[in-house]
């Protein structure tokens, strides 16, 4: 009497089985891989949309002062390593605007700027703009553009817009970010003094003396 057919017979069931049984569990740990991989996606595109939430104006879609903030201190570094100027400039929509002003303003202000520049809202009628290396003579032009498209804004009653409009070129960058925002300030205060709509002020930052930079 023979065994062997039978005992080949059952050993090749057994390894068919565990076969069978690897199979699955490849199966299951590579699910087990791709739903974690989708909830890590998943937990990344959430946090980013946090980030960018953190750093965007509900009501305009602009950036706000905390996106600012961190584009000014990482351009005042580019500025002070690479020694190109920078020009920054402040709106100033005056009181009593609703809304859609509001909104309107800052779709002019995109409109205007580059897409290297960044544009800020500060306050409930105050904006800034961010323009990386950009002299005097280039930023007066896009303060030209900004105030020829504020000029066609109207408040709700149908009144005309009252904007000021302030701007500082940084031949040399500032020491801090509060120092631009302290000199852009300076700036429409000079252009509200004026009582005129949408006066343009301008700053330049004094070139550094020879010989005395290190001192």
């Amino acid at each position: 009497m023979s065994f062997g057919r039978p005992v080949k017979a059952a050993a090749g069931s057994y390894f068919s089985a565990m076969l069978r049984d690897c199979a699955a569990l490849i199966v299951l740990a590579l699910a087990a891989i791709g739903a974690l991989s989708w909830t890590i996606m998943a937990l990344r595109r959430s946090l980013a949309r946090e980030r960018r939430l953190a750093r965007v104006d509900d009501l305009t879609g602009v950036r706000n002062a905390r996106a600012f903030r961190e584009a000014a201190a990482a351009e005042i570094e580019r500025a002070r390593r690479y020694q190109h100027p920078f020009s920054v400039a402040a709106i100033d929509l005056g009181s009593r605007v609703g809304d859609d002003l509001v909104r309107a303003a800052a779709t002019v202000l995109r409109g205007a700027l580059r897409a290297t520049d960044l544009v800020a809202r500060l306050g409930r009628d105050e904006f800034i703009a961010l323009l990386p290396e950009t002299s005097a003579a280039s930023a007066r032009i896009v303060l030209d553009k900004l105030r020829s498209g504020l000029a066609d804004l109207r408040t709700s009653d149908g009144r005309p817009a009252m904007p000021s409009i302030g701007g500082v070129t940084f031949l040399n960058p500032p020491p801090a970010v509060e120092e631009i925002v302290r000199a852009t300030d300076e700036r429409i205060a000079e252009a509200k003094s004026t009582g005129t709509p949408s006066h343009i002020t301008w700053n330049a930052a004094p070139p550094p003396v020879p010989g005395l930079e290190g001192r």
